[in-house]
């Protein structure tokens, strides 16, 4: 096998080069490239051709073609332009970067993905770094952008967990307005986003309810001058490095963006840019966790008991066949108490799946450090102690504590509203490290109790719920516990299982959301065209 080899001074070189292309930009038409090449990655051609003539073969935006752009690489785009000084921009003495022209962008990704190369070969050619844990790494940067913001099942089950209760009472104290306002604001400059690069929405939209007032509490918390951007990105990078205690990749740099999507260039009041839309529906729905933080513990808590109750809807809503049921209080011997995981379905009179719900979101180092188990254990311990609340429950069953009548194929699954373990195998290894050293502990845990566990994130539950029988659910669980699915999704699990011998219909999404965020109806034709 051949070693790798890295350089320092060929990832110098490359970050001088993507930068002395940047330096030339115009900060106004940079972006606007940045815009047009993500309407063009969704199919818009009629919006962004304007803009940006593309060459035909070039508006092949599918996996395999060779012209293939991420949003992923757009993000680290804007992010290394925003490390520059504006004093030293379009300084280049080659001129102004063309950002009227295709080739443009062909160049300043390929110097991305060239200055990225270099950098991965450097730091896994050191013998202190883990390969394995690049895999975790890469998933944390790209999944969620294959999966994506702007979607009924992501706007109600945030809304659900965040709007309500003290959650939503926290926000309105502390914003001035609800979630369900925010939200709103967001979902209507998406909806312009995807016509035009710069939105100026000054007088609002009477006929949909979009007044200057609300305009004037919500976009303080979706708009970034572009000096703030600046300013907010060194700052942001420098306290990761810190406690990182070495620089994070290229690739992985935090973004300023995902707090707050729209950038306002100081030229026009009310006039914004979100050069990647679906970074505004990041932000009013999973960055709302962000918003609750501040809050205490006591709202993390209420948000966690609400994401199990989502749960619990959603499995009876999609699997009418089962029974699905919130955790319970049982005794034990000596007077002593215990809680059951968090839900317990049925199907028929046995369990058949017992499950553990974690609402925590990965921090950033979490997803990016290059040990991200020691980084920040305590994010990990609490998965760790999922399992060992599954296990401690099949055990308190042998041992006759609780009247529970269990199929022995019965799954357990640790259900997350992040993805914590996506194609970390290593990961995995280090939670069940931890949990088996906690059952060991416990010492009435014996190896039977101790079952496979499937990690399964909200986002796959709900694809699989709408894809899958109940039968066909439940054999997907038993094959995760496979070898060969090691590091699977269970959604990619029942594909693979399928192999075309069926064909799956698509289950409609089970709620609606009228209740949680009444203007939902009247504006959705807003994001249909």
């Amino acid at each position: 096998m051949t070693k790798i080899k890295g350089s320092p001074a060929k990832v110098k070189y490359h970050l001088n080069q993507l930068r002395k292309l940047l330096l030339r930009a115009d900060i106004r038409s940079f972006l606007q490239l940045i815009w047009a090449v993500d309407m063009l990655r969704m199919g818009r051609i009629e919006v962004m051709e304007t803009l940006l003539p593309v060459p035909v073969p070039a508006r092949d935006q599918s996996a395999l073609s060779h012209y293939r752009m991420h949003q992923w690489e757009l993000e680290t785009l804007i992010i290394q332009l925003l490390f520059l000084p504006d004093a030293e921009m379009q300084t280049n003495t080659r001129g102004e970067l063309d950002c009227s022209r295709f080739r443009t962008v062909v160049e300043l990704i390929n110097r991305l993905r060239k200055l990225e190369d270099v950098e991965s070969a450097l730091y896994l050619s050191e013998n202190e770094f883990d390969v394995l844990n690049e895999m975790h790494r890469i998933a944390q940067r790209q999944f969620h952008w294959q999966r994506g913001y702007f979607n009924l099942p992501q706007f109600y089950r945030t809304a659900f967990i965040y709007s309500q209760g003290e959650c939503g009472e926290y926000f309105q104290r502390t914003h001035g307005l609800p979630i369900a306002e925010l939200n709103f604001v967001g979902f209507v400059y998406y909806a312009h986003s995807l016509r035009t690069p710069f939105t100026n929405l000054s007088n609002g939209i009477s006929a949909i309810g979009l007044t200057t007032d609300l305009l004037d509490r919500a976009l303080p918390l979706l708009v970034c001058k572009l000096d703030e951007a600046r300013s907010e990105t060194a700052a942001l990078v420098e306290r990761v490095n810190k406690k990182h205690g070495r620089p994070i990749p290229t690739a992985y740099l935090p973004s300023v963006l995902r707090r707050r999507p729209l950038l306002s260039l100081d030229e026009r009041p009310y006039e914004f840019i979100a050069p990647i839309p679906e970074m505004i529906a990041m932000r009013v729905t999973s960055g709302l966790y962000y918003d609750l933080i501040p809050g205490g513990q006591g709202l993390l808590n209420e948000a966690n008991d609400r994401f199990e109750e989502y749960s619990r809807r959603l499995i009876s809503a999609q699997m009418e066949r089962f029974e699905a049921r919130r955790a319970y209080r049982y005794e034990l011997k000596k007077g002593y108490s215990a809680d059951t995981p968090d839900i317990l379905v049925r199907d028929g009179n046995r369990l058949a799946l017992v499950i553990e719900c974690k609402a925590t979101k990965l921090n950033y180092l979490a997803q990016f450090a290059e040990d991200p188990f020691e980084t920040e254990k305590q994010q990990y311990l609490q998965i760790a102690n999922a399992v060992l609340q599954l296990w401690r429950f099949f055990s308190h069953i042998r041992q006759g504590f609780i009247d529970e009548s269990i199929d022995p194929e019965a799954s357990a699954m640790v259900l997350t509203l992040d993805s914590f373990l996506t194609l970390s195998r290593k990961l995995k290894a280090d939670i069940l490290r931890e949990a088996n050293l906690l059952a060991d502990k416990d010492g009435s845990i014996v190896d039977e109790d101790r079952r496979q566990v499937v990690f399964c994130s909200i986002q796959t539950l709900e694809e699989i719920l709408s894809i899958s029988n109940e039968s066909e659910f439940l054999d997907t669980l038993k094959a995760a516990r496979q070898e060969k699915y090691d590091g699977w999704e269970i959604s990619s699990i029942y594909r693979d299982q399928s192999s075309g011998s069926r064909q799956s219909t698509q289950k409609p999404f089970p709620f609606a959301l009228d209740d949680l965020l009444p203007w939902w109806e009247r504006t959705s034709k807003l994001g249909s065209s």
